[in-house]
């Protein structure tokens, strides 16, 4: 921050202080208590009203949680040089009929033209000769661990079916030949200047790795536009603050780490979120991460409410079940800061166990006649509107930290939207963490591993129960008189946007089939990324040996190239068939 911003910062972390205390200061007045029972049994009123404050703060807590991250924003500062000499890998992991062979004849182009001298390679799941053979046509090294047993077990680093286990498998094999290692997922394309910009970090040995934002560059259609937009705090100013304090998450889809440290630690943790726990252990053994606030990369996120939904059941289930079995041991051997803002993070996704408590107070209220609190509609509005309003505000200003302010301003509702739909996902998450019930790993499909069709209504059966509940709380205190004005607004809230998207999801069904959706997430990832492949329009060193077109901007022609690599691939299979 500059000094105005940091006084700015100040005046409105005050303004948002002073509305929070007077707010629940209000709040917790004994007159708002509700009064359903007497004496001793008094306690079970206590009980509902702090039921009640629980699900009225969750959101409220994480938005506390981003303003005291803020404070130690890292300022934006040129990338140290690299030092010369450093053994560098540059990773990607394939998943044939899941990931479309598309992406690695964007993607791996993209990851040899990077500018510090490396080694391009491919961890392939499946042993696709296609892909084999496209990465002897750009000369990118090729694994697999298909076929070998011992790469591939049931539990462990070498879990079967996993990035992790995959990860863990080449580090096994090959990962001593490297000093430091880069990766990126198949659908990420990285800018050329992707390794010159993270490898300076490593000059200090205290730091055992670096991230990257996470940017989805498809945003056509509602759920891939809100699936970005729901990044952007958090890749902005939140890992900025973590970064102030050496405390960067370590994200899966792209960061560059060194290979003592993993080594250390075993490698990638044998986990569902292998990210978020590896990056717990190398915290817990006292290596330091930074950040670089830079779109350096640009892939593909969810395009789909299949797609979002299983990755977001993915994230919530694998950050609860590291809470609850790997959290308490391994924030003991952290700083308590660290600790507390790991703990503090990793609460986001109990907005599912808030909103089921939310309903269970709504039958309790219109379906078993007790009374939830004593609030007045009007004293909520008045007492409650400076807070929400000034964390509106906070937000808002804070979004000239983005990674990229000028794209990612605004109120974003399509992404708000989209984090209200994905409570009853994270609730069936926490139940299956409870249940002990194993989450099998899902790959997101991607490029041409993808294939369109109707949205699956079954997706939405626990929005059609949870809404169907609200109704019949509403009908219920229509014939009972039970018209409490706030309960009456949430249940119809719960209602409209619960059972709206059913509705939405049957309604885009009668409609034909969008069959250029997939075609139009390419484009759009692809033109975010390929003008910055290149640096005051000069194309990047041509290393694949593959010829380049220029468009009429002067930037290399990615499709052209595209079909030049299809060619070559076609000849590749051609030969293997022969053989």
């Amino acid at each position: 921050m500059t000094r105005g911003e940091r006084w700015t910062y100040r005046l409105l972390m005050a303004l948002g202080g002073l509305s929070l205390v007077a707010f629940y200061g209000w709040w917790f007045r004994p007159n708002h208590f509700p009064t359903n029972f007497s004496g001793v049994r008094h306690v079970v009123d206590a009980a509902l009203f702090l039921g009640l404050t629980v699900v009225l703060s969750h959101r409220v807590f994480m938005d506390v949680y981003l303003w005291v991250v803020a404070r130690k924003m890292a300022p934006r500062r040129p990338a140290p040089t690299p030092e010369p000499g450093l053994r560098v890998a540059f990773i990607t992991t394939f998943v044939p009929g899941v990931e479309g062979l598309d992406l690695l004849t964007r993607t791996l182009p993209a990851m040899t033209t990077a500018d510090y001298p490396h080694d391009t390679w491919l961890l392939d799941e499946g042993d696709d000769p296609a892909a084999r053979a496209l990465a002897n046509a750009l000369g990118v090294k090729y694994f697999t661990r298909k076929g070998r047993r011992e790469y591939n077990l049931p539990a462990g680093p070498f879990t079967a079916r996993t990035k992790g286990g995959n990860h863990n498998a080449w580090y096994d094999a090959h990962g001593h030949g490297y000093d430091v290692v880069a990766q990126i997922d198949t659908d990420f394309l990285p800018r050329h200047d992707f390794l010159t910009q993270t490898l300076g970090y490593f000059s200090d040995p205290t730091v055992g790795w670096v991230g990257t934002p996470q940017i989805y560059g498809n945003t056509e259609g509602f759920v891939a536009r809100g699936a970005a937009e729901q990044q952007y705090l958090f890749y902005g100013p939140v890992l900025r603050g973590l970064a102030g304090r050496q405390l960067v998450n370590m994200l899966g889809a792209n960061h560059v780490v060194r290979v003592a440290a993993l080594r250390e630690i075993r490698f990638y943790a044998g986990h569902l979120t292998e990210d978020l726990l590896t990056g717990m252990r190398l915290h817990a053994r006292g290596w330091r991460s930074e950040y670089v606030a830079e779109p350096l990369a640009v892939g593909e996120g969810p395009d789909t409410w299949r797609a979002y939904f299983n990755q977001q059941m993915r994230w919530a289930y694998g950050c609860i079940d590291i809470l609850r079995h790997h959290t308490p041991q391994l924030v003991r051997s952290m700083p308590r800061h660290w600790a507390g803002l790991y703990v503090s993070l990793q609460q986001g996704y109990f907005s599912g166990l808030a909103g089921l408590l939310g309903i269970g107070l709504l039958g309790l209220y219109f379906f078993g006649g007790l009374q939830i609190s004593a609030v007045p509609l009007t004293e909520l509005l008045i007492w409650g509107a400076p807070l929400y309003l000034l964390r509106q505000l906070i937000m808002l200003w804070l979004q000239r930290f983005s990674v990229r302010p000028e794209v990612e301003r605004g109120l974003n509702l399509r992404g708000r939207l989209l984090g209200m739909a994905a409570w009853p996902i994270y609730l069936a998450a926490l139940i299956g963490v409870l249940r002990q019930r194993p989450l099998v790993f899902k790959v997101t499909p991607k490029g041409g591993g993808r294939r369109q069709a109707s949205i699956p209504l079954r997706l939405f059966l626990p929005h059609v129960a949870l809404a169907t509940i609200s109704a019949g709380c509403l009908v219920t205190g229509q014939l009972t008189g039970r018209l409490s004005p706030v309960l009456v607004f949430w249940a119809a809230a719960n209602v409209l946007l619960l059972g709206g998207l059913f509705v939405g999801a049957w309604v885009m069904n009668l409609r034909p089939s969008l069959g250029t959706a997939d075609a139009a997430a390419v484009r759009g990832a692809t033109a975010a990324i390929v003008p910055q492949l290149s640096v005051a329009g000069s194309v990047p060193p041509n290393v694949t040996g593959l010829p380049q077109q220029r468009s009429s901007s002067g930037l290399p022609h990615a499709v052209r190239m595209s079909d030049v690599i299809n060619e070559r691939v076609e000849e590749q299979k051609a030969l293997v068939a022969q053989a």
